[in-house]
């Protein structure tokens, strides 16, 4: 699954996407393209190791990265994600979503402040050897396109572009013209800010098989549980979970069936539709 779906009611998730040095840790890993260890992660972040390890183990816990497995010759844990984008999903329509969202969003205008705060002061951003500009244009959208629009928010430049052209031949005087403007502003900052993952907005109503059911069905389980899970899934065995996570093969087996009695499921294929992962073809820890 190329997007994780987070229910904008599971307010664990929602800390998680809150958190700007876990969210920081889990897009250094999605640039890099390939696992990571934890050192590699705490050298380049800036982060201390057990910081680090703790905002993986979140990260972990709500499906959005994963331990690789430990190859002959290769002692050190790497972490890798399990999805490229990261959705919200509520229902518009339903005030209790609305009251949410109305609090998150304060949030972040909150901590979008205090990046701004960070700014390089004018006279020196507008010196030569920065980059400061503005991008302003005035484009005319559907309904449907703006929703399009919130969708697509890290391809926002050329999406307008293809707008721009869309609507380049109109001429009903009545249709003809615009009725958004969009502006971009890029400001150096005076200190070193870590890069923050794009998160869209996903408007739907909730049913058996969406995103967010199986992201809200995890959310009972404990962070051991959800490693337990996660490898299950995996199609380690029983020993192998055990030596990955450190514990004993008769814990493992006791979490499994602690497991599957939270969610409410009996095999290994029902539990990969709850954390919305293809389960691999090898021996079960079941």
């Amino acid at each position: 699954m190329e997007e994780a779906l987070f229910d904008i009611r599971n307010a664990d998730a929602m800390e998680l996407i809150l958190d700007e040095s876990a969210m920081a840790i889990w897009e250094f890993i999605r640039r890099r393209s390939r696992p990571a260890m934890v050192a590699e992660i705490a050298s380049t972040t800036g982060y201390a190791t057990s910081e680090v390890q703790k905002k993986l183990d979140l990260l972990s816990t709500h499906g959005l990265a994963e331990v690789v497995p430990l190859r002959a010759g290769r002692r050190v844990m790497t972490y890798r994600i399990r999805h490229q984008r990261i959705g919200i999903v509520l229902e518009p329509n339903d005030a209790a979503d609305r009251q949410l969202w109305d609090g998150y969003s304060a949030r972040i205008r909150e901590a979008a402040a205090q990046l701004a705060k960070n700014q390089m002061p004018l006279e020196q951003s507008e010196a030569e050897r920065y980059a400061r500009c503005f991008y302003v244009m005035p484009v005319r959208l559907d309904p449907s396109e703006l929703d399009e629009l919130r969708q697509r928010l890290d391809e926002l430049t050329s999406f307008l572009r293809i707008l721009q052209e869309k609507h380049a031949g109109d001429v009903d005087p009545e249709r003809y013209g615009c009725n958004y403007r969009f502006e971009m502003q890029l400001q150096p900052l005076a200190t070193r800010v870590l890069p923050q993952p794009v998160v869209l907005m996903r408007a739907r109503e909730r049913n058996p098989f969406s995103g967010a059911e199986r992201v809200d069905a995890m959310s009972r389980l404990s962070a051991r549980e959800r490693q337990v899970a996660q490898a299950i899934v995996r199609g380690l065995t029983r020993s192998e979970t055990a030596e990955q996570l450190g514990i004993k093969p008769g814990s493992v087996a006791t979490l499994t069936k602690r497991i599957y009695r939270k969610l409410g499921i009996s095999n290994r294929m029902q539990l990969s539709r709850c954390i919305g992962q293809r389960p691999v073809e090898a021996a079960s820890v079941a």
